[in-house]
């Protein structure tokens, strides 16, 4: 259904409240922050990845509660400030018929507006009302016109203090959020908020989605997710899907069919080639940092391409409170790398080495090890074996040293006599005499046909 403002088409879906999706869960916690403090706040922003059911709060909230709510989804076709003013009065008019009356409606009436005295009539008409109002702005990420944003960004600094604005978004929008948060006048709703309990999935899953799993499988299947709401969907349709007993240690991961489709269709390719290349090449990486992703990707803005993934809202997650570490979340890291693997296959041994030569050079043999391994560069790992294995040997720390062995391809512990020799002393010194004599042979048998001078000293010690 549409409905005629002046010369420009109104479409009334784009400011009607989204119905509530039959298969909902209550979240009385949410419902209640956004009760008690939206008279409180200048802006409130709910901002999380996709999938978090932003929508779903807002529209349930909006529905209930007993101030009158004007509602705008935002489809990317508001491009210009007078289209999305337009908009913004639809929604109003909405809840608030009488508003047309005013000299906002007179002044909306023209074909070409004033920009400044349309904004200034807004904040007049609203100062004037009796009660509370309310706009919330839908998939505000949508909006890359820097006029909408220099206009709203006036509206919400002038707003009398009856009017309050609610943003869903999935990045950060270009505000001074810093200011209102220092002022209290910002309300905040993020993916930590946002995310399922263990409870709530437990009602999803079990409930919802009619499955029958058991404690230990919720459970597994809430780490995987970390709360995804849409992850979880997914993987209920994957679930029922698939054949009983499959034996696979994690119920679900990035690389199931739904779940790449899903951030491929509707996260992936709406980045731009620069952005997707980096997420692409840094998803062989448990942990990022700038200079890290720098040394495996080439990008020497890499803290800024972190900062801004992480305003964003690209399934980032902080680690440390400074924001110099991150990871991604742990779905989106399987569909990434599954993603790489893909397109660039011949690049993931390379950006493997390059990251094990990062973390030698900043001493950690454990995270330089397993990249060295994966990049299938065993040369690199007995650059590595030469500078640690000994003292770890030394230092009584066999445990740790039997593990970083065992990570290796058993065949370069005989192509490579230096892994089957401490393969053999930590054998030893786990009383396993038996097997230490087999690899000590194996050894021997490699020494006499060993020519490299270089190799033969070291094994002879």
């Amino acid at each position: 259904m549409i409905s005629r403002c002046t010369s420009m088409i109104i479409l009334e879906s784009k400011v009607q409240i989204p119905l509530r999706p039959q298969k909902f869960i209550l979240r009385p916690r949410l419902r209640e922050t956004l009760e008690s403090r939206i008279t409180q706040s200048r802006l409130a922003l709910v901002c999380t990845p996709a999938g978090y059911g932003k929508t779903t709060l807002l529209a349930d909230w909006a529905r209930t509660v007993s101030l009158p709510v004007a509602w705008l989804s935002i489809t990317g076709e508001e491009q210009d400030v007078e289209g999305f003013l337009r908009y913004l009065f639809a929604a109003w008019e909405k809840v608030q018929p009488e508003i047309a009356k005013t000299s906002l409606g007179i002044l909306l009436e023209s074909n070409s507006p004033d920009i400044k005295a349309v904004l200034s009539a807004i904040l007049n008409a609203a100062g004037q009302l009796s009660n509370h109002l309310v706009f919330v702005l839908d998939d505000f990420h949508l909006i890359e016109d820097k006029g909408i944003h220099a206009a709203l960004a006036f509206l919400i600094d002038h707003l009398p203090s009856n009017l309050h604005f609610i943003l869903a978004s999935r990045s950060e929008p270009p505000l001074t959020l810093a200011r209102y948060r220092a002022h209290h006048e910002l309300l905040e709703i993020r993916t930590d908020d946002l995310r399922f309990t263990q409870a709530e999935s437990t009602i999803f899953i079990n409930r919802w989605m009619e499955l029958e799993l058991t404690p230990e499988e919720l459970i597994s299947l809430h780490a995987d997710t970390e709360g995804w709401i849409t992850g979880l969907q997914l993987a209920a349709l994957i679930l029922r899907s698939r054949p009983e007993g499959n034996g696979d240690n994690r119920l679900i991961s990035g690389q199931d069919r739904f779940i790449a489709d899903y951030l491929a269709e509707d996260v992936l390719e709406h980045l731009p080639a620069d952005v997707q290349d980096f997420l692409m090449k840094t998803s062989i990486l448990d942990r990022l940092c700038g200079p890290l992703c720098e040394a495996v990707t080439g990008v020497e803005e890499s803290q800024e391409m972190l900062e801004r993934l992480e305003r964003e809202n690209l399934f980032l997650v902080p680690l440390d409170v400074r924001r110099e570490w991150f990871r991604y979340h742990q779905l989106f890291a399987d569909f990434l790398y599954q993603e790489l693997n893909r397109r660039h296959p011949q690049l993931v041994p390379d950006l493997h080495r390059r990251a094990a030569r990062w973390y030698l050079l900043h001493d950690l043999p454990e995270e330089a090890l397993r990249h060295a391994s994966a990049g299938q560069d065993a040369e690199l790992v007995m650059q590595i074996g030469e500078q640690y294995f000994e003292a770890k040997l030394l230092s009584g720390e066999s445990r740790i040293l039997t593990r970083w062995l065992d990570s290796l391809p058993e065949q370069w512990q005989f192509e490579h006599p230096l892994f089957g020799l401490y393969r053999a002393a930590v054998l030893l010194f786990a009383g396993a005499l038996d097997d230490s004599a087999r690899y000590i042979d194996e050894i021997e048998q490699r020494l006499v046909l060993e020519e490299n001078e270089e190799m033969r000293w070291p094994l002879a010690r």
